[in-house]
């Protein structure tokens, strides 16, 4: 139960990433079906600049801002890209991309406490002392002695077989 406590704090912001990102990208397609071409931004590529900013079949990053293409059209060695700047999306990358930078640039050392924690022995084992136990105990009553006694020897010849 704790530790799928633990993966779900852990994973729980990498699921919502996926699953805003992807609702993000939904809505933006419903949005682009219906917009006028005045609303849109007219990206001039030339082909081979069109390919570098090509993130998939239906986004570019020009500039370093994502665009959703409505619509494309080639003319003369020109790619001539109808879009809209996704404000969502970018916000949603750059909120991602600064806690990563903000992980990786954090050089405080993991607490000695988290250390102890991911160190413990949760399953203990039987029928054996600890290493630094030096402690033995011997009850000496006449109960012990008598379970515990030497066997008595039986005068009594050897089966017969």
């Amino acid at each position: 139960m704790l530790l799928s406590l633990i993966f779900l704090q852990v994973g729980g912001g990498y699921v919502y990433f996926i699953a805003r990102l992807s609702s993000i990208r939904l809505e933006m397609r419903e949005q682009l079906r219906t917009l006028p071409d005045h609303e849109l931004t007219l990206l001039t590529l030339s082909e081979s600049d069109f390919k570098k900013a090509q993130v998939d079949d239906h986004e570019v990053k020009v500039d370093g801002k994502m665009y959703d293409i409505a619509r494309i059209e080639t003319r003369k060695g020109k790619v001539f890209v109808f879009a809209k700047h996704d404000e969502a999306e970018d916000n949603l990358l750059s909120f991602v991309q600064e806690i990563l930078n903000r992980s990786a640039n954090d050089k405080k050392p993991v607490p000695n406490q988290v250390i102890q924690l991911l160190t413990l022995d949760f399953v203990l084992i039987e029928n054996e002392f600890p290493q630094n136990s030096s402690v033995y105990i011997r009850h000496a009553s006449v109960y012990v002695r008598a379970f515990y006694g030497n066997p008595s020897l039986i005068d009594a010849p050897p089966p017969r077989g």
